[in-house]
Parts: C-alpha cells; sequence; structure tokens
C-alpha cells in the first residue's frame, strides 16, 4: 500500500485484508479518487506488465499496455478516444462486473467497487478455461450443424440453427444474458451488379471468415440469416464486451480491404447493430433481435460502416 494516503482506511476495517490480496491468485488493485494507484498485487503488476512498487495513474497504465502490445488488451485505433469512452463507465456505478482480455488470450473478469472516500477497488479473476471449456449449449449446437442446419455457402448456422438456439435459450425457464450482433454488408447489391454473383459469394465467404476469426468466446454462435445478413448470438457477453467484438470485426474487414468498385469507400464495409438483454422466453429473444435490428438499421441511416448500440441495453 502506498504511504500517506486516505486509501489506509480500508485496511484499518480488515487488518488482514493487504496480506490476503498479496497471496491471492485474483488479480487486484485500488486506485484512490484522483485514479492514481495506491494498492496493487502482484498479480495484479505481472497482469498489466507494470513495475512492482510504482503508482502510476490508471491512463498510464491503459496507454502503456497499448503502446507496448502487452497486457490488457486495448483494441482501438486511437486510445485518448478509448480512454474517455473507459472513463464515462469507471467509476459511474458503485459495483459493475464486465470482462476484459489480454494480449497473450486470457480472459479476465473483472467487478470493479467505488468505496466511498477511499477510491475505486478492482477484482481480477482468470476466467480463460470457463470460456473455452464446452458447454451443453455449445454441443447442442455442434449437432444442429450436423443436421443440415448449416448455410453450404459460408459454413455457418442457417435460420433453422436459429430456430434451434431459440429453443436451448428459452429451455426451462433458464435465464441467460445474451448479446445479439446483427451484421450487414454495405452496398451488397450494387457489388453484384457490378462483378457478378459468383464474385459475390467469394465476398460472402471472405465475410463469414472473418466474422469467425474475430470471436473468441466458445459460446458465440454466428449465422448467415439472409442474402448479406448475419447475426451472432454471444451468450453469457455484456454489452461492453458485445460492442469491443463488433468494432473488432469491423477493423478486421477494413484491413482485408476487399475491393468494391461501387462504393465510397473503395472497399466493402459492414454496418452493426448491438442489442444485449436477459433471455427468459421467446418473447425477449424476439425482442433482442427486433432491437439489434432497429440498431443496425440506425447504422445505415447515419452513413454505414459503424456500428450502433440498442437504446435499451439491460
Amino acid at each position: 500500500m502506498k504511504p500517506g494516503n486516505d486509501s489506509t482506511q480500508l485496511t484499518s476495517l480488515i487488518p488482514a485484508l493487504t496480506q490476503l490480496f498479496e497471496v491471492s491468485g485474483a488479480y487486484i488493485s485500488l486506485f484512490d479518487e484522483e485514479d492514481m494507484m495506491v494498492y496493487a498485487n502482484p498479480a495484479y503488476y505481472e497482469l498489466t506488465h507494470q513495475q512492482p512498487g510504482t503508482y502510476p495513474h490508471w491512463d498510464d497504465v491503459i496507454r502503456n499496455n497499448y503502446r507496448l502490445n502487452q497486457g490488457v488488451l486495448v483494441e482501438t485505433a486511437n486510445v485518448e478516444e478509448w480512454l474517455a469512452k473507459a472513463h464515462q463507465r469507471r467509476g459511474s456505478v458503485l459495483y459493475r462486473q464486465f470482462e476484459v482480455d489480454t494480449v497473450d488470450s486470457r480472459w479476465i473478469l473483472m467487478s470493479e467497487t467505488v468505496i466511498p472516500g477511499v477510491g475505486l477497488l478492482a477484482i481480477g479473476v482468470d476466467i480463460t478455461g470457463a470460456k473455452h471449456s464446452t458447454t451443453v449449449l455449445q454441443q447442442d449446437y455442434q449437432q444442429a450443424l450436423v443436421e443440415a442446419e448449416t448455410d453450404a455457402l459460408t459454413g455457418m448456422g442457417n435460420r433453422r440453427a436459429l430456430d434451434r438456439l431459440s429453443q436451448l435459450l428459452t429451455l426451462n425457464g433458464q435465464n441467460r444474458l445474451l448479446s445479439a450482433l446483427m451484421i450487414d454488408i454495405d452496398w451488397f447489391k450494387p457489388y453484384n451488379d457490378s462483378l457478378g454473383h459468383q464474385q459475390g459469394d467469394v465476398c460472402l465467404q471472405s465475410i463469414a471468415d472473418i466474422i469467425r476469426s474475430s470471436l473468441r468466446s466458445e459460446e458465440a454462435y454466428p449465422l448467415r440469416i439472409g442474402g448479406e445478413e448475419f447475426l451472432i448470438l454471444m451468450v453469457g457477453v455484456n454489452q461492453d464486451t458485445a460492442e469491443q467484438i463488433a468494432q473488432r470485426i469491423l477493423r478486421n474487414i477494413r484491413s482485408r480491404a476487399i475491393d468494391h468498385p461501387t462504393s465510397d469507400t473503395g472497399y466493402v464495409t459492414l454496418s452493426i447493430g448491438v442489442a444485449t438483454t436477459t433471455v427468459t422466453d421467446n418473447d425477449s429473444l424476439s425482442a433482442v433481435l427486433n432491437d439489434a435490428d432497429k440498431a443496425l438499421y440506425q447504422s445505415k441511416h447515419n452513413g454505414r460502416d459503424q456500428v450502433t448500440l440498442s437504446a435499451d441495453p439491460v
């Protein structure tokens, strides 16, 4: 603990707290109300690649990880814009929980607790194994693909697979946090008209490959539900994480730079709508798909090549 800081109030409440943090397998840090680090256990220093015994500002932790491409994965073309958005969420509520991933492919479930008069306590738990373990839902989804529920062109699930997933997600009234990404290829009809349907099929296959390669969770289910329309259902994924994945897909599409002779940009782009809810029944599942579709329409209306979040997130 950095001496001379009001955060010593925390250890005065539980004398053994610091000692427990030191040997904990969790990633633990405490930042004061100015967002300066006042404590981090060895695991947190290792996670963020900071020098033990130093007490940087949280922004500098992120900037350092971004600049050196290590520690916490910061996927953005502009780290200052990323930080500005992060600060809108950071400390905005007394408690929040979210997932982060790291450059070395770890997944961390992070909880942040605001301690009035002290600062922000963050505790992270490694959930990499859980994220990559095969679930019953994943097994049933794979079985669905075997049973002719695969789109022949892209190898993704089709509308029949979506129907099967819908049944599984609402089975026995189990409440499941679910994010939906509705994706549409911008100006695809002019693409087909100018280059032909055979090239259009090649484009669809490339888009499908990029979408799949942008996903990491075992409980992410990509589907092709229309001519140039795709859907990704992600179980247990909150809106912050879903937005990060959607932005990753956009960046990966842009970096591929698939030629589009009639587009203003000169290459193929996507519009994406994101919605999140807790699925309890068929009505709530239909609602989140409808919200994602509305957000997709908003992306189209606002100029395409962008991600829009539903106005009614959980």
